[in-house]
């Protein structure tokens, strides 16, 4: 029976404490609900999001919504927020740092870098600040100064996964692919939430065609990022890799479906539907890539070749003169141009397509187009260019994988 009183008075003095008029109670966030990483950002950015319409000169609700919006890889919202951040306070290195981190992905590693270092000017010194300056110096193939970046920060945090992956990228850049993807592993252990380290290895392993053990890599991932378009599209690569067509555009929709502009996914796409003669779908899939990348290599040239094959002239002639004016020596462009050209005049004047071309027509359009352009190599020394030898170290002789620079 005390028991019963003892809990009836817990629970009133509970009430009577919420009830209470604390001046400080509309500036506390309360503690997040232990729920998994997703749930607990979207709570902090709800209460943020309330104490920041309540009160929108204070900054540091700025710089915590910023965080917590980059957890959520939402990261146009975070760079919006950092920036108001900065604007109340712009010599805060924190909030240059976070910014910087936020540029890091939205793929501005100039801007990225100059405010990471202004950061380091404004006396931050931090594991994850080293971690992103090594980083964006490897990207910049500044290779010694990553590494020295990179070191100061394992230095400060031994146990600092993402420092280790970057060591990884380095090497892996240097043509060292043994230590790349011990690195990479070693960069799993400490965090296991990471990743590019998915990301990555599995693009190694595929290029290594170990693909076994990119499809471990990549399902590993797909465990704790089951929504990531980027290991979709990497597992799409791999089965692609293996000639597995139908597997890899399943993968290649899903990642495109997670991700509505990764055009690398609606490319590859492309060319199975363009393989398949699945015509609509091919010109669909390329034209979201012309859209979101014009200068995307020969994505005129495919677009022509695909509108050629559908019968729709005027579309075809429009894509293959852009083929030849982004790329003037793009002769097979050219052949195919005055081909598309020929049947555009007989359309236009007459109503009717001409007679198909043989083979032989065909050739003889292309060395039309090349003849002005040939090089007459009697009159030309040609000096063989034989290759530079690369010193690497502790390098795997037989199967090296290289980073794109």
């Amino acid at each position: 029976m005390k028991t019963n009183y003892f809990f009836h008075g817990l629970i009133l003095l509970v009430g009577i404490s919420a009830c209470s008029t604390d001046t400080r109670q509309n500036t506390r966030i309360p503690p997040l609900p232990d729920l998994d990483v997703v749930k607990r950002a979207q709570v902090g950015v709800f209460f943020l999001s309330n104490a920041i319409l309540r009160n929108p000169n204070t900054v540091q609700n700025y710089g915590k919504r910023a965080e917590l919006y980059a957890e959520l890889r939402q990261w146009n919202k975070a760079l919006e927020d950092i920036n108001d951040a900065l604007k109340i306070n712009p010599n805060n290195g924190s909030f240059l740092l976070i910014r910087a981190q936020v540029l890091r992905q939205l793929k501005q590693p100039d801007k990225a870098l100059a405010d990471a270092r202004q950061a380091e000017v404004l006396n931050q010194s931090s594991p994850q600040l080293y971690t992103l300056l090594g980083d964006l110096t490897q990207q910049k193939r500044q290779y010694p100064q990553a590494k020295r970046y990179l070191a100061k920060a394992l230095q400060m945090s031994p146990y600092d996964g993402e420092a280790y992956f970057y060591n990884g990228v380095v090497a892996a850049k240097e043509g060292d692919t043994t230590s790349a993807i011990a690195l990479m592993q070693r960069s799993l252990e400490l965090k296991p939430r990471f990743l590019d380290s998915y990301v990555t290895l599995t693009n190694i392993h595929t290029n290594l065609r170990d693909y076994d053990q990119a499809l471990s890599y990549n399902a590993a991932g797909l465990r704790y990022f089951p929504k990531e378009s980027s290991l979709h599209y990497s597992r799409g690569v791999m089965y692609h890799a293996k000639r597995r067509l139908d597997s890899a555009l399943i993968c290649y929709r899903k990642a495109i479906i997670f991700d509505t502009t990764n055009y690398l996914a609606d490319f590859q796409a492309g060319t199975i539907y363009l393989k398949w003669n699945a015509l609509p779908a091919a010109a669909k899939s390329f034209e979201k890539v012309a859209r979101f990348n014009p200068k995307f290599p020969r994505i005129n040239f495919l677009l022509g070749t695909v509108f050629d094959k559908m019968g729709n002239v005027d579309k075809a002639f429009e894509q293959f003169t852009l083929a030849t004016q982004t790329d003037p020596r793009d002769y097979k462009a050219q052949a195919v141009l005055a081909r598309v050209q020929r049947r555009k005049y007989y359309l236009d004047t007459y109503g009717y397509l001409p007679p198909a071309e043989s083979a032989a027509t065909v050739e003889e359009a292309i060395q039309e187009a090349t003849t002005e352009r040939t090089i007459d190599t009697t009159r030309l020394k040609i000096n063989i260019i034989q290759p530079r030898l690369e010193i690497k170290t502790r390098s795997d002789s037989t199967r090296t994988f290289r980073i794109k620079q």
